[in-house]
């Protein structure tokens, strides 16, 4: 401490103020001018989010400095949103951030410049997260009743009460994503959380795993769903084309430019901009990027007048960007201005039962489209659900739009699916390719060899002894002999491969009677 003052004694007078019968952002400013005192802190600060996603009650270190006289940093915003969406204790190296929460939801955060508390010891940091939580419970006293009404006074200078924010199920909104799998609930919970802030979001997984319908979920969820939602492509265009897609062109920039155009940037003024392929983008064309994303500025090609868009960019990449950056093909100031809230989307072999739902909903799709009347056998199902889909989503979709259009009868049976006749190319495609389709690196990056430690490894897709353990037909005993073998007998190694947890490999050990060879 900078003090001789006991842990107890600051907190004693810290919890004094925050439990003060005060207008909430009094009680805050009090409580901060406090901790100013004992730590000699002169750069730090509480901010409250409201209902709407934006902070609203900003109070700063040391006294008389508030929201009317500063402003947060971009790297301010960017770690308090981070801290905000995953409710977890950044440790920066500028800052120190720890979340407020109210019923373990994160409404806010406190944040401290780590230069004026040098190198912290663990006491000063737990300190500070007891004090993150008091300022939770005071924020509590302020939300409402238990029938979400609220209660107390609003706070000073027309401020609004926290409300709690309602608890959104998947169909409420986005019901354009189905599936009832753990994993899909728990990228839709974080998808939500992170949708109610400005914060950039960086879209990860594999090809076919839904990152466009998650980036227009986010936009759908947040206060810009009003705005525009924008999309590009960024593959396979020259840079030019890039330029002039998204900054826009003036008449006569280069060939063909017959007219002015506006870019994709301020077509998706106030709203959210999709940035799809993001890795494929020449390293000339980042530094472009990245300036807009700082800045919020830019030129159209072949102009000089600056145009200045707040927008909203979601990123999203099937690559290794951190094999990328290591070999010089992404700029690492780009990677850490979109990586702020990376969300990793769980390919199809991951999501237990959601397949069965999918394929409905396909089907009922294509009903509709093409006044027909299929419907699966329940065996039908049960096919489509023992296989790996490596293409995901996407491949599903095509999976049941091939079998419904060929189908002999209303009723499609298992004898109607391509995999039952030989003739499923993609089971061919992923014979041929050792690596996974396409070297995909999405495929094979394992949190040990990557700085991208929320990347699950997997093996990718079927090939070799993997393609004997997918390949239709076989039971789900016989899948889980070959997973245990191919991982040597290791139940940890065989639920990655599987996409399941130990404990659930454990149980069907156990259901199956498959005794476990040990070395």
């Amino acid at each position: 401490m900078n003090e001789p003052e006991t842990r107890l004694h600051i907190l004693y007078d810290i919890s004094k103020e925050l439990f003060s019968s005060f207008p909430l952002d009094n009680v805050l400013k009090a409580a901060m001018n406090a901790l100013a005192e004992h730590l000699q802190v002169r750069d730090a600060g509480i901010v409250i989010y409201g209902d709407e996603g934006e902070p609203w009650i900003t109070v700063w270190a040391p006294t008389g400095h508030d929201v009317h006289s500063r402003s947060l940093t971009i790297e301010q915003a960017d770690a308090i949103d981070r801290v905000v969406a995953s409710g977890e204790t950044h440790f920066g190296k500028k800052y120190f951030v720890f979340p407020v929460k109210v019923n373990r939801k994160s409404i806010g955060a406190l944040w401290i410049d780590r230069a004026y508390i040098g190198d912290a010891q663990e006491d000063q940091k737990n300190l500070l997260k007891m004090i993150a939580y008091l300022i939770g419970l005071t924020c509590q006293r302020y939300r409402c009743r238990d029938d979400g009404s609220v209660t107390e006074e609003q706070p000073a200078g027309g401020v609004p009460n926290i409300k709690p924010k309602p608890h959104l199920t998947q169909f409420d909104k986005v019901d354009w994503i189905v599936g009832e799998s753990p994993a899909i609930k728990k990228v839709l919970e974080t998808t939500q959380i992170v949708a109610a802030t400005n914060s950039s979001v960086l879209l990860r997984g594999e090809t076919g795993t839904g990152k466009e319908c998650f980036a227009k979920a986010i936009h759908a969820l947040s206060i810009r769903k009003s705005k525009p939602f924008v999309k590009l492509n960024c593959a396979a265009l020259s840079e030019t084309v890039l330029e002039s897609e998204l900054f826009g062109h003036e008449k006569g920039a280069f060939t063909g430019a017959l007219c002015q155009r506006a870019g994709r940037f301020e077509l998706a003024n106030g709203g959210t901009l999709l940035l799809d392929e993001i890795g494929e983008i020449s390293p000339t064309f980042q530094a472009k990027l990245l300036r807009v994303l700082q800045e919020g500025e830019f030129e159209r090609l072949g102009g000089t007048k600056t145009f200045k868009v707040d927008v909203r960019v979601i990123c999203a990449t099937n690559k290794d960007l951190e094999a990328a950056v290591r070999r010089g093909e992404f700029r690492a100031d780009l990677y850490y201005r979109i990586n702020v809230v990376p969300i990793i989307l769980p390919p199809l072999r991951q999501r237990d039962g959601d397949i069965p739902r999918l394929a409905q909903v396909f089907l009922e799709q294509f009903n509709k489209a093409n006044g027909r009347d299929f419907a699966f056998e329940p065996s039908a199902l049960d096919i489509l659900t023992k296989c790996a889909f490596p293409g995901n989503v996407r491949e599903l979709a095509n999976c049941v739009q091939r079998s419904a259009t060929l189908a002999s009868s209303n009723t499609i049976a298992p004898s109607d699916f391509a995999c039952q006749q030989d003739q499923c190319f993609s089971a061919l495609l992923w014979k041929a390719d050792g690596d996974g389709i396409g070297n995909n690196a999405m495929h094979r990056l394992d949190p040990r060899d990557t700085i991208s430690s929320g990347l699950r490894a997997y093996a990718g897709t079927p090939s070799g002894a993997t393609a004997t353990m997918e390949a239709p037909g076989v039971t789900e005993r016989d899948r889980l002999i070959n997973a245990m073998v191919k991982a040597g007998w290791v139940q940890a190694k065989a639920a990655r491969i599987l996409g399941k947890t130990p404990r659930q490999v454990g149980y069907a050990l156990r259901r199956f009677g498959i005794d476990v060879i040990k070395g």
